[in-house]
């Protein structure tokens, strides 16, 4: 079966034949390889191991994070060994029209790091931490986890910021963002990108930065997972551990909850740098309000700090310690009383204990404060979710600091004059609720949303997610991948 008709089988037909098409023209301008030349199978092209369809261990290693996408199957994956690997599989899937998908820890919340048919490249292979201390920077290969990303450069005390959930992968987080507990004093993890290696749809395993190709290092610091290329490595610039570090989390009665919603929003995104803070609110089995964050200082200073928020009536200052940095990056990563290697999802590392997740999400962004009736419409959303199966949440993200300091322009991440992020997420079910909270939401909020939040349901996603960074964004996919072989629903250009 040709590889046309393979993916034409599974649905992918019309992105198969134009790859197919584009590739075909390239060769006939001698640009590429000759046909003749191809080997037969990706197994053969590659070093790498290939898991097929139906071969031992391919069910293991197909699938993502969230089991909404457990139906989805690709035709094989591929794990690559380095970047030349990786360019290696990149030809041969162009030149024989296959489409594919680049992983790196499998969390696309969309499921964009898989697909039905075609391939899967996993980079889960390439997760290598070097640290270079006379240049203050790190190299970190783009299938390493978050986890083990924070552990090797603790070891030589250093750190970058990204986010809490262990089993994320680097590229992903830090390809569209790349929010964290520590962004409003170092900015988010795009922002302390100084270079990569990226592998491209002609297979040129590039160098970027801001003297080699800068259009495409502007793109690929927010421009999001799946486009342009391939990211093999990272290079960061990275921060001396803090001399001290913070965990703090505050509740409030339910009564108390739109005060609490006010104080938290006039608070946490004009408080010192030092400190970023997550406000909750949380619902299934009852409801529940709280703000937890860290602070990059001592907890003596945390009473005075957090007086606005233990002002709400019935707030109270349930827990306020120091912490070693990693320690406190195992704390937020739900693993404090394991090991680092059990701190990974079942399945992706050896001795990986954590557990996989079926969700849904949306997200917005807040530039003026929410008022009174839009306070009302959340906390009314998070009573109803009550009624339903599973759980739900709506998180808020605090901005500002290092984050809002950054022009909307000097990257393509464009999110920067923003208060705060709200996330939607709805746990085992309550899709129609997800839809109808983030619908009643839309007019007290700024209409732009998170593209590492990515919701294949968002109408208007190109601005929602780019805004006026788009159309630089499109310019750069055609002269970057003209026949845009790096494609999904939401592809920048789609």
């Amino acid at each position: 079966m040709s590889a046309v008709a393979l993916a034409a089988q599974a649905g992918c037909a019309d992105d198969a034949v134009k790859t197919a098409t584009a590739v075909a023209a390239t060769v006939r301008r001698g640009r590429a390889r000759r046909v003749a030349r191809v080997p037969r199978t990706l197994a053969q092209a590659m070093r790498g191991p290939v898991f097929t369809r139906g071969a031992p261990g391919f069910s293991a290693v197909s699938k993502v994070y969230n089991e909404r996408f457990d139906g989805v199957v690709p035709q094989a994956v591929a794990r690559p060994i380095d970047s030349a690997d990786v360019s290696a599989a990149v030809q041969w899937c162009a030149a024989k029209g296959v489409p594919m998908r680049a992983r790196s820890g499998g969390h696309s919340y969309a499921g964009y790091s898989t697909l039905s048919g075609g391939v899967v490249l996993d980079l889960s292979g390439l997760r290598s931490i070097s640290v270079d201390r006379r240049a203050g920077s790190a190299t970190i290969s783009a299938g390493a986890q978050l986890i083990d990303v924070y552990a090797g450069l603790a070891a030589h005390g250093a750190t970058i910021p990204a986010g809490s959930c262990p089993s994320v992968g680097v590229s992903g987080v830090t390809l569209g963002g790349g929010m964290g507990l520590a962004a409003r004093a170092f900015g988010l993890t795009l922002d302390n990108v100084v270079g990569f290696k990226v592998v491209t749809a002609d297979g040129r395993i590039r160098i970027v930065n801001k003297n080699s190709n800068p259009d495409l290092f502007w793109a690929l610091r927010g421009g999001g997972g799946g486009n342009f290329g391939v990211v093999t490595t990272f290079t960061f610039k990275v921060h001396p551990l803090p001399s001290s570090a913070a965990y703090f989390n505050v509740r409030w009665p339910w009564s108390s909850a739109s005060q609490a919603i006010a104080a938290w929003q006039s608070w946490a995104p004009h408080t010192t740098d030092k400190i970023t803070s997550v406000f909750h609110i949380d619902a299934g089995a009852g409801n529940s309000i709280n703000a937890n964050g860290q602070y990059l200082g001592p907890s003596s200073a945390l009473p005075g700090l957090l007086g606005p928020l233990l002002s709400v009536p019935g707030a109270r200052l349930s827990s306020a310690f120091d912490s070693g940095y990693l320690l406190l990056q195992k704390l937020l990563a739900g693993c404090s009383t394991i090991g680092l290697t059990a701190c990974h999802t079942v399945g992706t590392r050896p001795g990986g204990t954590l557990s996989r997740a079926s969700f849904a999400a949306k997200s917005d962004y807040v530039s003026r404060p929410l008022p009174s009736a839009a306070r009302s419409v959340l906390i009314h959303a998070a009573e109803q979710r009550n009624s339903l199966p599973g759980s739900g949440a709506i998180l808020f993200d605090a901005y500002g600091g290092a984050i809002n300091r950054v022009s909307p322009t000097a990257t393509a991440f464009v999110h920067r004059d923003e208060l705060f992020c709200i996330q939607y997420l709805s746990y085992d079910g309550g899709g129609a609720w997800l839809s109808q909270t983030h619908a009643a939401m839309r007019k007290y909020v700024s209409g732009q949303a998170y593209q590492n939040y990515i919701d294949a349901g968002l109408s208007g996603w190109q601005q929602a997610y780019y805004g006026r960074n788009y159309n630089r964004l499109q310019s750069i996919r055609r002269s970057i991948d003209p026949h845009h072989f790096f494609n999904f629903p939401q592809a920048i250009g789609r």
